[in-house]
């Protein structure tokens, strides 16, 4: 309509008044309307007429997807929370004034403005600033950009939530959410695509126009593309999504479209800071991230920057306008990313994130213990002396585990490095200075090429004493050596039992890598260190009975007298890390076996209801459940059996063979009584 059009190019004659405004350092002041004769009334109302009149939509000019300078952005890019006007200079377009929708680069050029990156979706129409919320740069050469914005589509073609392309894909916010139970929009707030570059490029070029549609009639559409290039989506949501006393998602986490939580928020900032729900206490939201195009969680979390909604003032303080390391470190911030824009403040927030490729080598760290990544574990990543349990954290529903016998100790560590340690001492200890707390020690037996095989080298690959390595050496064997591979090489392999510097063996203690850059060179420390609890005392089975339904005592060797083929089972057993009970009824003619269980303290059962996180409750025999002599079928005869209640706790263990550190045989201490029945 004349009038839309109208509005819009005042629009933008009040955008340049604005900007003249603000850098002229006045205010605006309220204009007041003169007084009309007679004659120039009628005119106005005629014109108001015609104004009113059905005219056919205007179209505006779009400018051509090449004409905004993209590849200044290939070091990285970033947008803003508020608008602003650059004080010096401007932008390519010779306009000074910088929306949130723009996309700028890290030494103060404006790569892109918001409405570039809408041109596909907006043919014969006015392309609004719809703001920037996620942002991806695919290809600078090809201007390929994934990225959300903040507003929905005023034609409703696509909402705020759902992953935009500049080749004109869009990847409804549904498809995204939909592994995670959600099936409404729930937003869309960073954005990255994960894996080799050429598959990233491949996916990005091969769902070119595909609408929203196209996803929403086929929920798996986006999966089987995923698994077809060989991609993920990393992504975080503007809502939280469960109930409020234990929420499923929170806008906070790290998520993929594969349906995987990567990270929760309290993996990733550290124990000090009070972030997750309902573990800690608060959601700092997800803002923007940027990592390294890998599909290994390991490598994408190391190198990970990220960006919160919220600020937090404390010993270990941030903006929501900084650039954070894993853990809540700032890496640069707010002031460093807009002050070469010459904005009038010097604080504008941060609304999305962009890196270039590769990222940046990362520091040493240690990234795995027992098999399970750090930041699945509760004080996993932490600020060195903050607090931590030292457990694994699994999926909801399932309890947290400690670690025991041999614990493997994986990480990274650069190729620059010279030697490197896994160091230790117990929670609640001062923290040492670098290269002066025990260390661990670990002998492999490693292989080396004879001409016509693998055999055993004679001398083993060790540390120095102290837990030192020779970085060479450890990444010739664990990298380099292709004829005989010592794939079993790893950072450390921990043995908790027989360390004489791991005094409490089921104590809590925290570890961290430290490193030298050349031989006698300074010691230098993992800026985070890792809570480690250790559990190496196996249940105690105390005491068991067989009772009749009636509670009478069956004697160990007597028997309940014929006919009697229902009992129940009583016991009393006791773990700091209890995990659940096993029964075995065993013999007859011809001999059998029935077993009930495992009953795990957490299922729900009705046989756990006498159980808790540390064995059964109240102390003393504590009914388990009952049995049935007929489960044997026909060998339920008149005869001896067999009675045995083993007892599991949840504790990860790891035998070491010297090649490999491998998932350990549960050990499952036991009680048994024999007595006898007839049918």
């Amino acid at each position: 309509m004349v009038n839309n059009a109208w509005r819009i190019v005042n629009c933008e004659q009040n955008r340049a008044a604005v900007v003249a405004l603000a850098r002229a350092g006045r205010v605006p002041q309220r204009a007041t309307m003169p007084a009309l004769d007679t004659s120039l009334r009628w005119l106005l109302v005629f014109v108001m007429v015609v104004l009113t009149l059905p005219w056919p939509t205007p179209v505006f000019a779009q400018a051509a997807p090449s004409d905004y300078p993209l590849e200044r952005c290939a070091r990285g890019a970033f947008s803003t929370e508020e608008d602003f006007v650059m004080q010096e200079g401007e932008a390519y377009d010779g306009d000074p004034y910088v929306s949130d929708g723009d996309v700028l680069s890290l030494d103060g050029q404006v790569c892109a403005r918001n409405q570039d990156l809408l041109v596909p979706f907006f043919t014969g129409r006015y392309i609004p600033d719809l703001g920037l919320d996620a942002l991806d740069i695919l290809d600078t050469e090809h201007r390929l950009v994934a990225f959300s914005t903040e507003l929905d589509d005023p034609d409703g073609s696509f909402t705020a939530g759902d992953l935009l392309f500049t080749n004109g894909a869009i990847i409804p916010n549904f498809a995204l959410v939909m592994h995670f139970g959600i099936d409404h929009d729930i937003g869309l707030d960073a954005v990255q695509i994960m894996g080799a570059w050429e598959n990233v490029r491949a996916f990005a070029n091969g769902i070119a126009g595909y609408g929203r549609g196209r996803f929403i009639e086929n929920p798996d559409l986006l999966k089987e593309l995923l698994a077809e290039y060989k991609v993920d989506i990393w992504f975080s949501v503007e809502q939280t999504f469960g109930p409020a006393d234990g929420p499923i998602i929170l806008d906070g986490d790290l998520l993929a479209a594969t349906g995987t939580v990567i990270a929760k928020q309290n993996s990733l900032l550290g124990a000090s800071i009070p972030a997750g729900i309902p573990i800690r206490g608060v959601d700092f939201g997800l803002d923007a991230v940027a990592t390294e195009r890998t599909l290994s969680r390991r490598v994408g979390l190391t190198r990970l920057r990220q960006s919160t909604e919220i600020l937090y003032r404390a010993a270990v303080a941030f903006t929501d306008g900084d650039v954070l390391r894993l853990g809540g470190a700032v890496e640069t911030p707010n002031e460093v990313l807009v002050n070469p824009f010459h904005p009038a403040a010097d604080f504008l927030g941060l609304d999305a994130l962009t890196g270039t490729q590769p990222f940046p080598e990362p520091e040493p760290m240690i990234t795995n213990i027992g098999g399970k990544s750090v930041w699945d574990m509760a004080g996993g990543v932490v600020v060195p002396g903050d607090p931590g349990s030292g457990l694994y954290v699994p999926p909801a529903g399932q309890p947290q585990q400690p670690f025991g016998m041999f614990v493997p100790i994986d990480g990274y560590v650069p190729a620059g490095v010279y030697e490197f340690r896994v160091a230790f001492r117990k929670a609640g200890d001062p923290i040492p200075p670098p290269g002066t707390a025990a260390g661990i020690r670990t002998s492999w037996t490693v292989q080396h090429w004879t001409g016509s095989g693998c055999e055993d080298m004679m001398a083993p690959y060790t540390d120095d004493g102290s837990g030192w390595f020779k970085n060479s050496e450890y990444r010739q064997h664990r990298y380099i050596d292709g004829f005989c591979p010592d794939s079993g090489v790893i950072l450390a392999v921990w043995d908790t039992l027989n360390d004489p510097n791991v005094t409490d063996k089921d104590g809590h203690y925290v570890i961290w890598l430290e490193w030298r850059m050349a031989p006698a060179g300074p010691a230098i420390r993992e800026t985070m260190e890792h809570h480690v609890q250790l559990d190496n005392t196996l249940p105690d089975v105390s005491q068991i009975e067989l009772r009749t339904l009636e509670g009478e005592e069956v004697e160990p060797c007597g028997g309940a007298g014929s006919g009697v083929h229902q009992f129940e089972v009583f016991g009393e057993i006791h773990d700091d890390y209890f995990g659940g009970y096993r029964i075995r009824v065993a013999g007859g003619n011809p001999p059998g076996n029935v077993f009930y269980g495992w009953h795990n303290w957490w299922d729900g059962s009705p046989y756990v209801a006498n159980l808790n996180n540390q064995g059964t409750t109240p102390a003393g025999l504590q009914l388990l459940r009952p049995i049935d002599m007929n489960d044997l079928g026909a060998s339920f005869t008149n005869c001896c059996y067999l009675l045995e209640v083993w007892a599991s706790d949840v504790s990860i263990r790891h035998s070491f063979d010297s090649y490999h550190a491998n998932p350990t045989t549960p050990v499952w201490p036991s009680k048994f009584l024999t007595f006898a029945a007839a049918p």
